[in-house]
């Protein structure tokens, strides 16, 4: 009687190394393939988060104009702190290839200068919650690490600007 023979090992693994990719092919495949934002969707959503972010400056010029002194003051620093977010999205932007997106913006979704002081306030608050939403949203859709920390950092800080505006409005 003759015992059935295994197919030699070898075979397997060459079969295995021909199957999978190398860690230097896997490095090269697009994130999307892994379920996650393509450069595209990432470009995107930072010009999309880019716009909102105008927006929210815009919205604490609006409050700093209308408020008195002491609102005035915090509303200012908050656009500053809207302006460097806007200067951090461009670079990223411009660091991932997308110089070309960025174009003027357009202040349809600005509050009218003939609003009162609390409504202002709440647009603002009403869009720093959104983005906050966004960008908690959009943080696992991106692989990239260093990106994600920023926007992390960047839904931390809003989240701490729903909760002034709501001080304000009190």
């Amino acid at each position: 009687m003759r015992k059935a023979r295994l197919p030699q090992q070898t075979n397997a693994d060459v079969t295995i190394r021909q199957l999978a990719p190398s860690p230097l092919k896997v490095n090269a495949l697009d994130s999307s393939y892994f379920g996650y934002w393509s450069k595209e969707e990432i470009l995107s959503f930072l010009k999309q988060l880019l716009e909102w972010e105008h927006i929210g400056s815009a919205a604490y010029a609006a409050i700093g104009r209308a408020a008195c002194t002491r609102l005035a003051d915090l509303a200012l620093e908050a656009e500053m702190g809207q302006g460097a977010i806007c200067i951090l999205l461009r670079k990223e932007i411009a660091a991932r290839g997308g110089t070309g997106m960025l174009r003027a913006r357009a202040a349809d979704a600005i509050p009218n200068i003939d609003c009162s002081l609390r409504s202002r306030i709440r647009f603002a608050s009403r869009n720093q919650a959104m983005l906050a939403d966004m960008i908690e949203d959009a943080v696992v859709d991106i692989f990239d690490s260093k990106l994600n920390a920023k926007l992390i950092y960047l839904l931390l800080l809003h989240r701490k600007q729903v909760e002034q505006l709501e001080a304000m409005a009190a």
